[in-house]
């Protein structure tokens, strides 16, 4: 043992290799230990957040709080994903991007929902068909249908409105029955039976017609059954049977 200690001492490779290892750990710690203190300088605390986007429907306060609570350290240790996950679960808040700006800054990328319909059983909904809460006073259409189709109603009413643009009437009511039928409420003030299929087409071949027909009526048109192969029939009176 003695002889193999010994010779150890005499092998230069050796205590070469034990001394680089001794020095890269050492370097190593240092270099830690500064990168530490240096992340944690006040010329690296986030001193600036800046907010881009329109922001109509949260306060700014409100998203300031919520920012700065998530924003905590410098700005190599910032957590923007929990940061990013915080501020789009505010009802409000579509989608939102977060990127650093050297050196001390944050910028904010914000995109607000925007509400185009109100659900019957509560909450608001926008393009996409995604239900949230909101508190809105603009005059929207109301859309029911069965839990979990909002998405489909959505659609649908999406669909409609873009063929009725041309006749300058809009849908102020959209219903789905959980039979999987379809009746709107119309701004001219008639409620239309669409039935379960060929939705689009009964409602435009109805408003190429309508109009041409309707001054025959003796009585306003207060309902149109649309659900016929080749025709509609009209009543002064809405049918409550149908859900109207």
């Amino acid at each position: 043992m003695k002889y193999c200690g010994a010779a150890m001492w005499h092998n230069y490779r050796a205590l070469n290799k034990i001394s680089f290892g001794l020095l890269f750990l050492s370097s190593l710690y240092l270099c830690q230990t500064a990168f530490k203190a240096g992340v944690n300088l006040d010329f690296f605390k986030v001193s600036r957040i800046n907010f881009v986007g329109d922001i109509d429907h949260v306060s700014r306060d409100q998203f300031v709080s919520v920012v700065r609570k998530r924003f905590k350290g410098g700005f190599f240790n910032l957590n923007l994903r929990e940061a990013k996950d915080s501020l789009e679960r505010l009802p409000w808040i579509e989608t939102v991007e977060i990127k650093r700006v050297w050196p001390n800054a944050i910028e904010v990328f914000v995109s607000e929902r925007n509400a185009i319909a109100r659900w019957q059983d509560g909450g608001l909904l926008d393009g996409s068909g995604e239900l949230f809460d909101g508190a809105l006073d603009a005059r929207l259409p109301t859309l029911d249908g069965p839990v979990g189709q909002h998405i489909t109603v959505v659609a649908k009413y999406l669909s409609l409105s873009a063929l009725l643009e041309p006749y300058a009437v809009s849908i102020d009511r959209l219903r789905l029955t959980k039979q999987q039928s379809w009746y709107g409420h119309l701004s001219s003030g008639v409620v239309v039976a669409l039935g379960e299929k060929n939705v689009e087409s009964r409602l435009e071949r109805f408003m190429r017609f309508f109009p041409e027909a309707e001054p025959r009526f003796k009585q306003d048109v207060k309902y149109a059954d649309l659900r016929y192969t080749n025709g509609f029939s009209v009543s002064a009176t809405v049918s409550q049977k149908d859900g109207s």
